[in-house]
């Protein structure tokens, strides 16, 4: 059974059922497609049900620049802004030093990996792993880019001091459930204000929003581009596979990546399909340890029934390379690619 369109713009506060969610800083879909097939009936407003609640108003931003540094070719500023009340998050901006007054700007999400410490510093080139500083690396390609610290890291610790690591991150996420809310709603609001404080930015061309992230990041990627419609291509690495390989193989994950009630309303298939028709560009590798191919290959076959529904086949892709769990160059190169395709900076 096919539901009503919506007409919710962005900055409308949404009421749903009773439970006090407010949907004033996600982009709703005006309607959903007639032609998405039934058999995965999740839409954007059973998604933030599923999400949990998100914060019944929506405060300024307060954006503030702490710190500006040349790198030669791009400059770096780390910022902070408020996401919720009482709550601030720090993160790094990265922009070109040359082209068009406005470029498009892409959302750069970092991994987990256990790396409590790392956080935003991954992406933005302050980590030792190079395969993780897209966010620099985009940024010299002609984007800005920003890249935010997810709770539980590295400046987003325990603000008590008495939980580290793996042990804050159960914790935000246990007590989260008990309150009807989810870790991975968590993430995909902070996600949402970083878009928010994009379109503030003089520097940058709102319309041409974009979003990458390698393992957690490919996995709020998923998330947040289902959910955020600004985003207008998007890029996940090794970010999901499917519930059901999951559980058939005993496989455990970061504690957002179980939504409450998922696996009854379509599993990640369903949250993939939602993106139709934005393009969407899968990078995996054949033998991912926490990530089965055949769960990455039923997800995107499931969502692909979407895409061809609405007669944007090709604006789903994905790249498959032989290898374990990683973010190589070559994938790097084909994402980045995508962007270009989709986004194309002005020279």
């Amino acid at each position: 059974m096919r539901t009503k369109p919506m007409n919710v713009t962005r900055r409308e506060s949404l009421r749903l059922l009773g439970s006090g969610l407010a949907a004033t800083s996600v982009s709703l879909p005006d309607r959903r497609h007639d032609a998405f097939p039934a058999e995965n009936a999740l839409d954007r407003v059973r998604l933030l049900q599923l999400l949990g609640t998100v914060p019944a108003s929506v405060p300024p931003l307060a954006a503030e620049r702490v710190e500006r540094t040349d790198l030669g070719d791009v400059v770096r500023e780390k910022v902070t802004y408020t996401v919720e009340p009482g709550e601030r998050v720090p993160a790094f901006v990265l922009l070109p030093k040359s082209g068009p007054p406005r470029h498009p700007a892409i959302l750069c999400h970092h991994q987990h990996g256990g790396e409590f410490e790392v956080g935003k510093d991954g992406p933005a080139g302050l980590g030792s792993d190079p395969s993780q500083h897209y966010a620099l690396e985009l940024a010299r390609r002609g984007y800005v880019t920003i890249v935010f610290d997810a709770l539980c890291f590295n400046e987003r610790k325990d603000a008590m001091g008495k939980l580290k690591g793996a042990d804050y991150e159960r914790y935000e996420a246990m007590y989260r459930i008990t309150e009807g809310k989810s870790l991975q709603g968590k993430y995909v609001w902070d996600a949402c204000r970083a878009l928010d404080y994009l379109e503030t930015r003089p520097d940058v061309d709102a319309s041409r929003l974009g979003m990458i992230g390698h393992s957690l990041g490919g996995q709020e990627t998923l998330f947040t581009t289902a959910i955020d419609t600004r985003i207008r291509a998007a890029v996940s690495s090794c970010g999901f596979g499917s519930l059901r390989t999951l559980k058939r193989d005993r496989i455990n994950h970061n504690y957002a990546l179980f939504v409450p009630g998922l696996a009854n309303n379509g599993d990640y298939g369903a949250v993939l399909a939602m993106v139709a028709p934005r393009p969407f560009f899968v990078a995996a590798r054949s033998d991912d340890p926490i990530f089965p191919k055949d769960g990455i290959e039923e997800t995107v076959a499931t969502a692909r029934r979407a895409y061809v529904a609405v007669s944007a086949a090709d604006h789903l892709a994905t790249f498959f390379e032989p290898g374990t769990h990683a973010f190589s160059q070559t994938m790097r190169a084909a994402a980045y690619a995508w962007f270009d395709r989709w986004l194309a900076p002005a020279e």
